[in-house]
């Protein structure tokens, strides 16, 4: 004749909750993911310029940032556009912003890379901005917690640009009311 083993309610209790609960980190080895801070670029807030060049590489310009650092720039692609992105770094090393900005020949073919844009960013961010649309340049900015969004279109007669830029909390502002 077998023994029979009684489990309490308190070894029950012990299998099922706690002690999968304890368990768990040791299962969890891996960090969260980060979540990249603009579209066109898998960096996030917290890289330093060590992650930043590990990321891109090796193949860098360099010009005084605005944020009081220094701005490393790379020939990008996005969204089937040949452009330039800008890691923008304050004075202590920190990523402030993250931009991306191309060139075009034609004006109304940086009109309509705009409107798709704005358009993409309207989707995701679900928000009104004031914008200010005139003949020689267009601008939108989505005021964020996580940091705002700008948009900006410049047409002159030495230069058709656009650069879609996302700024770090710590550098954006709220909206004027």
């Amino acid at each position: 004749m077998k023994p029979s083993i009684k489990i309490t309610k308190l070894q029950k209790l012990f299998f099922f909750l706690l002690l999968p609960a304890l368990l768990l980190p040791l299962g969890c080895g891996k960090a969260n993911p980060k979540t990249p801070a603009a579209p066109f670029s898998d960096a996030s807030w917290d890289d330093t310029l060590e992650d930043i060049l590990s990321s891109e590489g090796e193949g860098y310009s360099t010009y005084a940032s605005v944020y009081g650092g220094t701005c490393y720039t790379y020939p990008k692609t996005y969204q089937e556009r040949q452009g330039t992105i800008k890691y923008m770094f304050d004075g202590e090393g920190r990523l402030m912003c993250i931009a991306w900005t191309c060139s075009a020949d034609e004006e109304q073919e940086l009109y309509n890379f705009y409107n798709v844009i704005e358009e993409s960013v309207d989707a995701i961010v679900n928000g009104d901005a004031p914008e200010t649309d005139q003949p020689t340049n267009a601008g939108r900015v989505w005021y964020r917690e996580e940091g705002n969004i700008i948009l900006s279109l410049m047409i002159t007669s030495d230069l058709k640009a656009l650069q879609y830029a996302y700024l770090h909390p710590d550098v954006s502002s709220p909206p004027k009311e």
